[in-house]
């Protein structure tokens, strides 16, 4: 097998991959919604109302840019290098800005909701259109579907690493710091998002070193906006891969994780005197049920041949979410029985962890079939459609999760000693399901689109080894 990627491009483009998944791990965790309920003091209905708005502008947006990618060549023949330049800078000052608090007066609420949207359309849109070309130059980067996998799985991997440390760590450090030094939560979250907003941001720039090395030839480009849709409606496993993370937002229960750990759990739980709070003990637990999930990234590979394929690996990871979640709820939160319910979560998310592997690994599965069907690659409007879907679900489950807090007659409570006891029954009742139970919901809907996914690996080979012929032919 010729190797197209050496390691020196390797290392930049994952290092600039990190970079932006620092930029990440402040908007696209759980702590992005307290930020916005129990820091900047949003209602959690406004909150709400907000995160669902937010992610329909982002299904509009989304596909709108990765159409533009798609059918726009830069004069070097490249369509997703120069934007993976030209980003990082916008993105890193939208990120520090959208965490800038001025006032929670109450009666300034339309000004600093206001404030808000504007810099949440601006750092999307920048964010947007780095994130469909990085993802895109995935499938680009070799004609090789095995070294493209083994890229694949290294990007995923370290991305998911960073932004699952980082999404942790930082409300833990942040609150240890602010609690140690008396400084508002506020202060220190900007201070935050001027180091890992707008430092990972100019980290992420290194992913331009990564090379192009499937170009379309400029006749089979896709002309027109409505071409680009129509391409993207013909593409089955693109739709019912999507389909499937859509299905998968219901899993709200892990954006009430930190509003369980404050109203549930007693102050002393690690000790009295303790500087970790609900914020730690969030991180806490994303340690025990996340951390498991790497050993899954790094032996994606050896289950997608033990299940035949990625799509049959998602079902399985799907179906062990599901029982150890069940299990997990019956053992309850009582006492010690916190820590092995979480430790019972974590095994199961041992093969989860691959998750976002075999998606990207299908989304360019997708886009080969359909070269080979058409002549004509989509990664931007098929890209697009991955960080869309990603982002729209990601703001159905923070809004789903909102919205239950409303339900359950959430108010923030601010500066008290002690915060057990302080919410509605309704809350005390419901919380730990809904924490606990969602997530398996969501993986049992997951499940239901992935049936309809026909492609074998017999199918891919013949799939690569066609294009090979043509692309070596239109040399």
């Amino acid at each position: 097998m010729k190797n197209y990627i050496s390691k020196r491009e390797k290392i930049n483009f994952l290092t600039g991959l990190g970079g932006q998944n620092l930029v990440y791990s402040l908007i696209g965790g759980s702590f992005f919604t307290y930020f916005m309920t129990d820091i900047a003091l949003f209602p959690v209905l406004t909150v709400s109302v907000l995160l669902i708005l937010m992610k329909v502008w982002d299904g509009v947006n989304d596909p709108i840019v990765g159409s533009y990618i798609d059918k726009h060549t830069f004069k070097n023949g490249e369509k997703l290098r120069p934007f993976m330049r030209y980003t990082p800078l916008p993105v890193g000052v939208f990120t520090v800005l959208l965490f800038l608090v001025f006032s929670t007066r109450e009666d300034l609420l339309w000004l600093r909701v206001s404030y808000f949207v504007i810099m949440y359309i601006c750092w999307d849109l920048a964010y947007t259109v780095q994130d469909v070309s990085i993802w895109g130059m995935t499938s680009a980067v070799s004609p090789d579907s095995d070294e493209r996998d083994s890229f694949i799985q290294w990007a995923r991997t370290i991305g998911s690493c960073v932004f699952s440390v980082f999404s942790t760590l930082i409300p833990m450090v942040l609150e240890m710091i602010a609690n140690s030094t008396g400084s508002s939560l506020a202060l220190i979250t900007l201070v935050f998002a001027i180091i890992f907003g707008l430092g990972g941001a100019m980290i992420s720039r290194r992913c331009a070193a990564a090379q192009e090395r499937i170009q379309v030839v400029k006749e089979e480009q896709q002309a027109t906006l409505r071409e680009s849709f129509s391409m993207l409606f013909k593409n089955r496993m693109l739709l019912l891969a999507t389909l499937a993370n859509l299905l998968g937002a219901v899993g709200f229960g892990a954006n009430l994780v930190t509003y369980f750990f404050k109203y549930e759990i007693p102050a002393d739980f690690l000790g009295e005197n303790s500087i970790i709070g609900a914020l730690g003990l969030t991180t806490i637990y994303y340690i025990i049920t996340g951390l498991p999930g790497f050993i899954g990234m790094v032996f994606a590979d050896k289950l997608k041949k033990l299940c035949k394929g990625y799509v049959n690996a998602l079902i399985l990871m799907q179906v062990c979410n599901i029982i150890v979640r069940i299990i997990a709820y019956f053992i309850g939160f009582e006492g010690k029985n916190l820590w092995i319910s979480l430790i019972v979560i974590g095994v199961g998310c041992i093969p989860m962890g691959a998750v976002s592997i075999a998606q990207t690994s299908i989304f360019c599965d997708s886009i080969d079939y359909m070269e080979w069907k058409t002549g004509k690659r989509t990664e931007g409007i098929t890209f697009s459609m991955q960080t869309s879907f990603t982002k729209i679900s990601s703001g159905i489950t923070a809004g789903l999760a909102t919205l239950s807090l409303h339900l359950l007659h959430y108010k923030a409570v601010d500066g008290a000693s002690v915060y057990v006891g302080t919410q509605s029954a309704a809350f005390d009742k419901w919380i730990w399901p809904l924490v606990i139970l969602t997530p398996a919901i969501a993986s049992l809907l997951y499940i239901i689109p992935l049936f309809f996914i026909r492609y074998t690996p017999q199918e891919r080979e013949v799939v690569e080894s066609e294009l090979k012929h043509r692309r070596e032919a239109n040399q």
